[in-house]
């Protein structure tokens, strides 16, 4: 009777982490890249564009293909409005509940850092130094969180990633003697931090600033590599 209670008690715990697994939401990796979407909004705007100058006569083909895009456009959803958007190169304001902002950095943070600093009443985080290969050059990076309520229904999030490089690469295995030098977020990761949180809330794709590129891991330009 015990080894059936057993068994059955590991069934029970097996479906429901199959569940809850099925439930997360899918992320940017920081250390794995992604295979690049594809999109056919290009070849409906073509259709279109073709109805307008060649103005084809009723009951033809083209005319007919036209008739179905139109169709199958007014059946899509309309596109949610952003939520999440830039105010500089470090801040981030978002329409979201604080609690939620919060939980939300966090359980990103998490995923790929180990947290030093949490501090809700002042709204700080920090984590540890992460090392990691980019390229042939060995790099490392910590990040430093402020978030503030700027108004009552907005709440504005300061990163700050700090990145360093490794001046020579084959003192990678040792730390005595180690110089590291500042270097440039060249893997994203400030963009790759809030396109999770807006993963991870529910919302639509966040407007980043202008020059900072969608998160390398989606666009599989770089390879990003733990030690």
């Amino acid at each position: 009777m015990s080894i059936y209670k057993k068994s059955l008690s590991i069934a029970v715990a097996v479906s429901l982490g199959l569940l809850l697994s099925a439930c997360l939401p899918k992320s940017l990796d920081k250390y794995r890249k992604n295979k690049r979407g594809t999109s056919s909004s290009s070849n409906d705007v073509t259709l279109m564009d073709q109805s307008i100058d060649t103005a084809p006569s009723p009951g033809s083909t083209l005319t007919q293909k036209n008739s179905a895009v139109r169709s199958t456009a007014s059946a899509q959803p309309a596109r949610r409005q952003a939520s999440i958007y830039a105010i500089d190169q470090k801040t981030f304001r978002f329409k979201v509940k604080d609690g939620d902002v919060w939980n939300s950095a966090l359980n990103v943070l998490m995923r790929n850092y180990n947290v030093t600093v949490i501090d809700r009443k002042n709204g700080i985080v920090t984590t540890e130094w992460d090392t990691y290969y980019l390229g042939n050059e060995v790099y490392r990076n910590k990040i430093s969180m402020r978030m503030s309520r700027s108004s009552y229904s907005n709440v504005d999030l300061t990163i700050h990633n700090n990145v360093e490089k490794l001046r020579d690469a084959s003192q990678a295995a040792g730390t005595v003697g180690a110089v590291w030098l500042p270097a440039d977020d060249k893997a994203n990761e400030t963009a790759r931090i809030v396109q999770n949180m807006a993963l991870l809330l529910g919302q639509p794709p966040p407007i980043l600033p202008p020059g900072m590129a969608v998160a390398k891991d989606v666009l599989g330009d770089e390879v990003r590599t733990k030690r």
